[in-house]
């Protein structure tokens, strides 16, 4: 490894001809560089295999067991980000400030390793244990059950602080090693890899969850383990300035904790900033519930482990290609899009309150069809996380603004894991025990979307007043000029040909809206049923026909848009960027089509109503698209879109001169 991932100053890098990158002090060859990407990615692989493993299955083990929704809630969602409230600030806040031989973040990683690695191997054995302790009498007050529970119960919480003790400062690591020209592909590449944990334990593991439970945990243990280990002895962090007495001061006791608040919490960009991480979490705490609701639509284990590892290599493929635009389009503006069209794809799942399709076509056209459309939605926002935060938030306290940010997001996941489960446990009281509760997940889901796409939005018009894509630079309130210096990176502006194309697909989507009904109706008519026809007569294709010209005012808008900004005149309104829009334009063009089939198969199921059902939701969608279109506008008025504008060409040209 020092022949390849070093420490030694720029220039001699350069002198001996070799092609070099740079983090901090650390100097990679191209060697060193995929080595630490190797090892960086390896321990990857192991700490996302643990946060898939036990959240899948401790769910469905205490539902085994009798346990409440809001039990289930309180232990899987709830008590994690307890200790990380308080732990993982003054973690984080430390980890700064430390100076050791083996870097400010790896001694933490030495030292919970062999916590996290115990406490899983104690849930591995928690059924061997409840029954020596309630045999033993130690729990004999309690039934078999009821003492399985308790054990796995103390066994949960004690990973849930051992874990949290390395979660809490293991993304500062990717910071303070990894070249930032290379986060954004270093990003995919993550998403890649958790991609591959989720499709091979999905596929071909999480079927025997139920009953193979002992030997899943063991060997997890194990290659958590292994995967840490090699971070911790391979992977070299770099030189950090000194620590002056002043800082060291600042840093202790109670002057920590008022230096902490103070520079975390008085800028108004940043608290926004936080408060749009926060919603995530909340959004999070129902996924131990998922489980449920495929249930519920009658799927067995074997069909959700197949789909989700279907899901897995669909993540995938959308991280790389994701990955490669995120530092073009800049991933605030990757999250702000996203979060505008992520509200429309969860609301259109909310047609399951009013429809149940049979399992075999909920299978192919639910969960794997719309599912393949959502994740590469929901991979837009994911691989976007890590350079969102890394081109948001100062470097030189880094750990300490991503605590301050999870302090939030911790105080969300307790009160959303508390709520949820009481959510869940009333609802079913309303539906006398029915698992059609589970069924409200969208509705828990797209609440949240819609607050967050709120939030960032006044994030991103935040960022644009302090400089946006050209000029931003992360504000300082403990600096003298008031901002910390950040390197730009080179961007790509809004792509005439690109944003027509976007347009044009909306309008495509719009049309096939109308066209498909014309057929669907004819044959409702021909089959005898009255209500749907009569309601698609006399309402669905009517607001149809209304929302294609109301969409086809708003394109020529915003071409009319465009052509003053190339004439050098000012807009009337703001032209959204193509980058996200063309993607999510597609996606919305592709669950169409599914929606088509949808319709199809709920009439050949001889399912009255739900042709109508699926009708307005469509309109419902399309109605929303134009809603987000103009946000989008909104969004953009005031600023210079920079027409045909690529940053990067231009940065390559200043290296030719330069190298010239």
């Amino acid at each position: 490894m020092s022949n390849t991932l070093t420490d030694i100053p720029a220039e001699s890098a350069v002198l001996a001809g070799r092609k070099t990158w740079h983090c901090g002090t650390l100097t990679y060859t191209k060697a060193g560089l995929v080595a630490l990407f190797v090892f960086l990615l390896l321990g990857n692989f192991c700490f996302t295999l643990v946060q898939q493993v036990i959240p899948s299955i401790l769910p469905l083990k205490l539902k085994s067991l009798g346990a409440s929704n809001f039990l289930i809630g309180a232990l899987l969602t709830s008590t994690f980000p307890v200790f990380g409230m308080f732990l993982s600030p003054y973690l984080s806040f430390k980890s700064d400030y430390l100076r050791t031989r083996w870097g400010r973040r790896i001694p933490f990683f030495v030292l919970s390793l062999p916590f996290v690695c115990l406490s899983i191997l104690f849930l591995a054995f928690s059924d061997d244990i409840a029954r020596f302790l309630h045999g033993s009498g130690f729990l004999a007050r309690f039934s078999p059950a009821m003492a399985a529970i308790v054990v796995i119960g103390v066994c949960s919480v004690a990973f849930q602080f051992s874990d949290v003790l390395i979660a809490s400062i293991y993304q500062y690591i990717f910071n303070d090693t990894v070249p930032v020209m290379l986060i954004g592909r270093f990003a995919g590449l993550m998403q890649i890899v958790g991609g591959t944990v989720s499709f091979l334990y999905n596929y071909f593991i999480f079927k025997y969850a139920e009953s193979h439970m002992k030997e899943i945990f063991v060997g997890t243990a194990i290659l958590y383990f292994i995967g840490i280990g090699m971070i911790c002895l391979f992977v070299k962090e770099g030189e950090y300035p000194a620590v002056t007495e002043k800082e060291r001061n600042d840093s202790r006791g109670l002057a920590g904790i008022k230096t902490f608040f103070r520079e975390s919490f008085s800028n108004k960009f940043y608290w926004t900033k936080f408060l749009y991480s926060a919603i995530p979490p909340l959004m999070w705490t129902v996924v131990p519930f998922n489980i449920f609701f495929y249930k519920e639509m009658g799927l067995s284990l074997d069909y959700v482990g197949r789909a989700l590892g279907v899901m897995a290599v669909a993540y995938m493929a959308a991280a790389y290609f994701t990955s490669i635009f995120i530092d073009r389009w800049h991933p605030l503006r990757m999250l702000t899009y996203s979060a505008m069209f992520a509200v429309i794809f969860t609301m259109s799942n909310w047609v399951w309150l009013f429809v149940t399709l049979s399992p075999k076509t909920f299978f192919w056209l639910h969960l794997i069809a719309t599912g393949l459309i959502g994740t590469f939605q929901g991979t837009l926002s994911v691989v976007a996380t890590l350079p969102f935060d890394i081109r948001l938030q100062p470097k030189s306290r880094f750990g300490q603004f991503c605590s301050a940010q999870s302090i939030l997001q911790n105080c969300c996941r307790v009160g959303g894991g508390l709520s949820v489960g009481l959510l869940f446990d009333l609802l079913q009281r309303f539906f006398h025990g029915s698992n059609y509760a589970y069924r409200f997940i969208f509705v828990w889901t797209d609440f949240w979307l819609v607050v967050a796409a709120c939030i960032i939005f006044c994030l991103y018009r935040q960022w644009q007043a302090l400089g946006g894509d050209k000029h931003f630079h992360p504000p300082a309130p403990w600096s003298k000029q008031g901002f910390e210096e950040m390197e730009q990176a080179p961007f790509v502006g809004v792509q005439t040909r690109w944003l027509n194309y976007s347009l044009g697909l909306v309008r495509l989507l719009m049309l096939l809206s109308i066209v498909y009904l014309i057929p669907l109706t004819a044959w409702l008519w021909h089959i005898g049923w009255g209500f749907d026809f009569k309601w698609h007569l006399l309402a669905v294709i009517p607001v149809s026909i209304m929302l294609y010209f109301v969409w086809i005012r708003v394109e020529r808008s915003i071409k009319t848009d465009v052509a003053l900004c190339a004439a050098g005149k000012a807009a009337r309104n703001g032209i959204p960027h193509h980058g996200v829009f063309f993607m999510e334009a597609c996606a919305l063009l592709l669950l169409l089509l599914i929606w088509i089939g949808k319709t199809i198969m709920g009439v050949h199921e001889g399912l009255q109503g739900s042709a109508l059902v699926f009708g307005i939701g469509n309109q419902i969608t399309n109605a929303l698209v134009i809603v987000a279109v103009l946000v989008l506008r909104r969004l953009e008025r005031g600023y210079d879109p920079m027409l045909n504008y690529d940053g990067r060409k231009e940065q390559q040209a200043t290296n030719r001169e330069e190298a010239r």
